[in-house]
């Protein structure tokens, strides 16, 4: 996978821990499958539209390109992933291009324009692929139906159609656009990067998976904290708060994988406040099973797999103890049965 990045520093966490190329530019020469969208939180919907464009770039042996902002301007702490862990997704999907376009640079740009100028001077695009409800161009001005008017003749625009989970069954379900209305009646909920946000602020990490198709992650460098974890006998990897939605204050049972280590550790996660000891800030740390080695400065990514229990205060820093080795045992349990 190629990148394409203005200031390859914004991705620095992704590049430490990936073997593609990340370049400020790039000129394309050979046509190119385009993908349009914003894909926060890469979810089964942006799946549907990713997948069906790789299997038409198979067919026809051309690339695909994923084109997308760097950073959508947007109130604080309302991304499901930040741009290094949307560009670790989408690493494991085969993707051949993503361009990441500065919001500023194009936000002015008529839909016309964006369509000459980006899609077919810029990119090259041969097809493109995008959601239902895409829009483009100065104030959103372009829709779909915009955009086919005017490509008609020049390049396919495929449009996917909304892709729907019902909460009782688990089951998937692709509809046209003018039966939304009558499924969303019916128990099936819209699978949009909005509705997941939801699931995550209320602690629901099943649902979240079942949505996204793969596990809510966070992505950081580990930094130095207070090292009162390590006190109690249990040190932890640290990460700093960014700009995205976390989920309920909570314990979790994680998975940990870390810059120059081969192999995944289990573990459990603490996000909140640590009323315990200070009650101040938003903590997030990571207590590895069976490692014990200096990871400062590596970057690691952590996937949340379960809720184990709610963060609470307890009476003593004994009690604490007590109750972090009754999380372990809790999560090792469940490791051993279901991991």
């Amino acid at each position: 996978m190629e990148v394409i990045l203005k200031n390859i520093n914004y991705a620095d966490e992704f590049a430490k821990f990936s073997k593609s190329k990340i370049l400020s530019d790039m000129v394309f020469k050979e046509k190119n499958i385009v993908v349009l969208g914003n894909f926060d939180g890469v979810h089964l919907g942006h799946h549907k539209i990713i997948n069906e464009a790789l299997e038409l770039g198979k067919k026809l042996n051309q690339k695909v390109l994923i084109y997308t902002f760097r950073e959508y301007p947007k109130k604080k702490d309302t991304l499901i992933t930040t741009l290094s862990e949307k560009l670790y997704i989408f690493e494991k999907m085969n993707l051949d291009y993503i361009y990441l376009e500065e919001f500023f640079d194009v936000n002015e740009l008529s839909p016309e324009d964006f369509v000459n100028n980006i899609l077919i001077d810029k990119l090259n695009a041969s097809e493109i692929f995008c959601g239902f409800n895409y829009s483009f161009g100065n104030r959103k001005k372009g829709d779909v139906i915009k955009l086919n008017e005017l490509l008609k003749g020049k390049i396919k625009v495929n449009v996917i159609n909304p892709v729907l989970f019902n909460l009782k069954t688990d089951e998937l379900k692709i509809v046209d656009i003018k039966e939304l209305k009558d499924y969303l009646d019916k128990d099936y909920c819209l699978i949009s990067s909005t509705f997941i946000k939801t699931l995550i602020e209320n602690g629901k990490m099943s649902y979240v998976k079942k949505l996204l198709g793969h596990e809510y992650i966070i992505m950081g460098k580990v930094v130095h904290g207070k090292k009162l974890a390590r006190t109690l006998g249990f040190p932890t990897a640290n990460l700093l708060s960014r700009n995205k939605i976390y989920p309920l204050f909570a314990v979790y049972g994680v998975r940990t994988h870390i810059e120059g280590y081969d192999r995944a550790y289990y573990g459990i996660m603490n996000i909140g406040k640590n009323p315990t000891i200070d009650n101040e800030g938003l903590h997030i740390e990571t207590h590895i099973f069976d490692f014990d080695e200096d990871i400062y400065d590596k970057v690691i990514v952590v996937d949340l797999l379960e809720n184990i229990r709610l963060e609470r205060k307890m009476c003593s820093l004994e009690e604490l103890k007590k109750q972090i080795l009754m999380d372990k045992k809790i999560w090792k349990e469940k490791i051993y049965d279901k991991y």
